[in-house]
């Protein structure tokens, strides 16, 4: 069962504990993996099976819990990045999948203990500082798929949207949510009326990699139709969302880019709520 946003901020509650950060970072990948699926196909990590996407978020409680545990009042240099960067080599082979999550939820999450869970933009502002520092041992951008399509079609990617401050979390998919919600719509409806606003306007490059400009443009028109439409909680967007499906029956034609943009989302949602969080560059 979808569980409802929380009804007040975790900050309001102290203390927030590294395990607390990391229960909520775990309880945000979850709720974006409960989600109707675009497409219905599964991911190539999970071979068509969403149960199994589930079954593996857990593994990355440890990793999520040992990144709050290490940055708990730390100062944002070289030194913690690189501590960091090395836990982020230790994701599960079972999580694989998740790299993306990790790397986007992981830096919120060692931004809000850095920073005692002051506010919703001092962690995201606290993520990009550390995402701008180098650390030689991680593998290097360009080895994976999305740093390649980053590097080729020069679209910024994960490493460009937390160097920024995660513009599409604070002015795209938290944005979506309080609109949704204000409208008196769904939990669900809300969450897939962000992830729907970010696939329509975010340069995925899970999408760029496996369709190439084409396959991305044609994504983003076709969520783009249903947010116009109303979204997914109303008929007319539910329509437009069927020619989406249709657009992406293709396994290999998954967002996860938006995927793992919205999880920090729900992240930020869950610990602060959606408001305090569009100010800023």
């Amino acid at each position: 069962m979808l569980r409802p946003a929380p009804t007040s901020p975790a900050h309001l509650a102290p203390p927030v504990t590294p395990h607390l950060l990391a229960d909520l970072a775990v309880a945000a990948c979850t709720a974006r993996a409960r989600l109707p699926r675009i497409p219905d196909a599964g991911t190539p990590h999970d071979s068509g099976d969403p149960a199994a996407e589930l079954r593996s978020i857990p593994a990355l409680r440890p990793v999520f819990t040992a990144v709050a545990e290490t940055a708990d009042g730390r100062r944002l240099d070289r030194h913690l990045r690189a501590e960091l960067g090395r836990l982020g080599e230790r994701l599960p082979a079972e999580a694989a999948g998740h790299r993306g999550e990790l790397w986007a939820v992981g830096l919120l999450v060692a931004g809000a203990a850095a920073t005692g869970c002051r506010s919703g933009y001092t962690a995201c502002a606290a993520a990009a500082t550390l995402a701008r520092m180098p650390y030689d041992g991680t593998p290097k951008p360009v080895e994976t798929p999305g740093g390649r399509a980053r590097l080729h079609f020069h679209v910024p990617g994960a490493t460009g949207q937390a160097g920024s401050g995660f513009p599409h979390v604070r002015r795209v998919a938290l944005p979506a949510l309080r609109e949704s919600r204000a409208h008196g719509r769904p939990e669900i409806a809300a969450r897939m009326d962000a992830l729907l606003t970010l696939m329509a306007t975010l340069d995925d490059t899970a999408l760029l990699h496996e369709g190439g400009p084409a396959a991305l443009l044609s994504v983003q028109m076709d969520a783009r139709d249903v947010v116009r439409a109303g979204g997914y909680g109303c008929p007319a967007g539910r329509e437009a969302l069927d020619r989406l499906h249709l657009r992406m029956r293709d396994p290999l034609l998954t967002p996860r880019g938006s995927h793992a943009v919205l999880s920090a989302a729900l992240f930020l949602d869950f610990t602060f709520g959606t408001e305090g969080l569009t100010p800023g560059p």
